[in-house]
């Protein structure tokens, strides 16, 4: 078996823990060696010798080590170090690929080249407000960024401002979600409640009940906001009338597919996750699956399944059961970072938090490629397709297949 794949993932059943774990990511227990016999005097020119070799072995175990997290790539298609951060794709992807980075600017590129289109500041670079960068979100011709002082709206296709709003009470950092645009309107959370503005002019529409943090979802004509600290609700997206409430705890997005919105929550003595779908008319329970393990990612849905990615483990559950589809394991790394995981009906992407990067097959859970990079901290990953882009720090980066050409 290639090396790449004994250390990064197999197929395997529900109960089954792989043993054959790769050197590189266990401890190796230390070596007894019998304790000489003292000495009355040290041998300086051994000493200096054995410092010597120790220091060169130390070197090539470094050599060796970058060389192999450096052979190990995925079908790169470009990489570009322009633009960095957080990134969206639009809904019908004919605007392109959009990166927010902590910088204060947003750029878009082109999926198929990188080749930067436009750029545009939205605000002064702050690391710390907006680590990764500023949510977002992209579509019906547009791309809203929301800041910690105003939610700006900007043509997708050239970049200039269309409007911008205030955000006099912000009240939420906003890594977790960004705000939501579709039907002709502009959805944000700030000052604890949902805003809703014209998309044409920024003129705001109504102001929903306070409670809410800045998870949302939009699906057709329903806002769904997580309460703050525990509830769940249902919104009118052209009126801001509360169409249903759940008392639960959300600890995650919200992520509408398949005729249901699927959330997650922990439960109150245990740590594992609850993984749950509900009927977006009524917010009746559809089904209820525990699974052992904190959340480490988003919820991410394709086609008829959902993934949870907690620990070293990646799940698929069927979207209509909650039954297990499959299982897999992922090997964590020495360096700290911060899971991310997205789907598409072609592939399933999760980031280690380690600098690599896995592909899997949607089916069978089988990976298929991995890739190393330099990247660590926080990484926002968008997949169109068999199209993966990886957004960090250090630029963005597009894997998988090419991209189809827009459409004319």
């Amino acid at each position: 078996m290639p090396d790449e794949a004994r250390e990064a993932v197999r197929d395997v059943a529900p109960d089954a823990v792989p043993e054959d774990v790769p050197e590189d990511v266990r401890e190796a227990a230390p070596d007894r060696v019998p304790t000489p016999p003292a000495r009355r005097l040290v041998n300086r020119r051994r000493l200096l010798t054995g410092a010597a070799a120790l220091g060169a072995l130390a070197a090539a175990a470094g050599v060796n080590e970058w060389a192999r997290r450096k052979s190990s790539h995925g079908p790169r298609l470009w990489r570009t170090t322009a633009a960095s951060g957080r990134l969206v794709l639009s809904a019908d992807r004919r605007q392109g690929l959009y990166a927010s980075g902590f910088d204060g600017w947003v750029r878009a590129l082109d999926p198929r080249t990188g080749e930067v289109r436009w750029s545009r500041t939205v605000s002064t670079p702050d690391a710390a407000a907006a680590p990764g960068g500023w949510p977002s979100a992209a579509g019906d011709g547009v791309v809203c960024v929301a800041t910690d002082t105003r939610l700006r709206v900007l043509d997708a296709a050239s970049g200039e401002q269309r409007w911008e709003a205030a955000l006099p009470d912000w009240s939420e950092g906003g890594w977790r979600q960004g705000p939501a645009v579709g039907g002709g309107s502009v959805f944000a959370v700030y000052g604890s409640s949902v805003r809703c503005y014209d998309l044409a002019t920024g003129e705001p529409r109504w102001t929903g009940p306070a409670g809410v943090s800045a998870a949302l979802a939009l699906d057709g004509g329903t806002v769904y906001a997580a309460g703050r600290p525990r509830g769940l609700l249902a919104l009118d997206a052209r009126t801001g009338e509360r169409l249903w409430e759940r008392d639960l705890v959300v600890s995650g997005p919200l992520t509408v597919h398949r005729d249901a919105l699927l959330v997650s929550s922990p439960p109150e003595t245990m740590a594992s996750t609850i993984v749950g779908a509900l009927d977006p008319a009524t917010g009746a329970q559809l089904w209820a699956s525990v699974q052992h393990g904190e959340l480490s990612c988003p919820l991410s849905a394709a086609g008829r399944t959902v993934y949870m990615g907690g620990g070293d483990r990646l799940f698929g559950l069927d979207t209509t059961t909650g039954d297990w589809v499959w299982k897999a394991n992922t090997f964590a790394g020495r360096k700290g970072g911060t899971p991310a995981m997205v789907a598409t009906e072609d592939g399933v992407y999760a980031w280690s938090g380690d600098g690599r990067l896995w592909a899997f097959d949607p089916s069978t859970g089988g990976m298929r490629w991995q890739d190393d990079s330099e990247e660590v901290g926080r990484i926002s990953l968008a997949a169109a397709g068999g199209t993966i882009y990886q957004g960090g720090p250090g630029g963005v980066l597009a894997l998988g297949a090419l991209p189809a050409p827009p459409e004319a």
